[in-house]
């Protein structure tokens, strides 16, 4: 009964990092008021939760900001990049279907079945690429190849995300006023399932932390090099 109690109880620590996730969804929500900004606040919040995922994650207002800061601008020329990709495909999921409609027969068919193919690796790829770039800042060419690797080796994991991702829709269907909550805690539950898997591809250099740091700043779980302020986990 006493140890209920005890802040340092891991319930207790649960709930702890589910009020940050809350105060973060409102800072991501006004950070991404200018939408083009909508990139790399979503960056922001990853850094976070990726390091509550190994209890690095120090204060909220000083690690946000700061992460916003160091991943301004690749943060938000991935979010344009992703929304640039989600409008390729949805002109061409549209144009697929309206030429199944006027032709019809297995070319229509086929070219559906190749677009929406194509639609579906590029979501599962968008699954693992702000995680890659907030941990491990990859060069573009290298963040692309293994989020497209990731999301198909780990092809249980980036069906669980899916179905996160579908769970945060249905909230955010039913509390619409409330969708930052609902996309807050999809960053948050799926960041320990992305934790996971960076932890069992040694290629990335990511090893588990054991230690905690006001703002990450000093613990990483495999060396360090200077990213910015500072570079963590690889």
């Amino acid at each position: 009964m006493i140890q209920l109690f005890d802040p340092e109880n891991k319930f207790w620590q649960f709930f702890s990092k589910l009020a940050d996730v809350a105060c973060l969804s409102f800072l991501w929500f006004l950070t991404s008021l200018p939408l083009v900004t909508l990139g790399a606040a979503t960056a922001s919040f990853y850094d976070f939760t990726m390091r509550q995922a190994q209890n690095i994650e120090g204060t909220v207002l000083r690690a946000y900001f700061r992460s916003f800061r160091r991943h301004f601008k690749r943060g938000t020329l991935l979010g344009l990049g992703l929304f640039a990709g989600m409008l390729f495909f949805a002109a061409d999921l549209l144009a697929a279907w309206n030429f199944y409609l006027a032709r019809g027969g297995l070319l229509g068919i086929a070219l559906m079945g190749v677009v929406g193919c194509c639609a579906l690796v590029f979501l599962c790829c968008s699954f693992y690429l702000y995680p890659l770039l907030t941990v491990y800042d990859l060069p573009w060419k290298e963040l692309l190849l293994n989020s497209f690797f990731l999301s198909i080796g780990n092809l249980h994991v980036t069906i669980t995300l899916a179905v996160l991702l579908i769970l945060a829709a249905v909230g955010i269907f039913f509390l619409s006023g409330l969708f930052f909550i609902w996309i807050g805690m999809y960053i948050f539950f799926s960041s320990y399932f992305l934790y996971g898997v960076f932890l069992r591809c040694p290629w990335l250099g990511m090893e588990e932390s054991q230690n905690g740091g006001e703002d990450g700043g000093n613990s990483s779980g495999a060396g360090s090099a200077p990213q910015g302020d500072e570079m963590w986990l690889v």
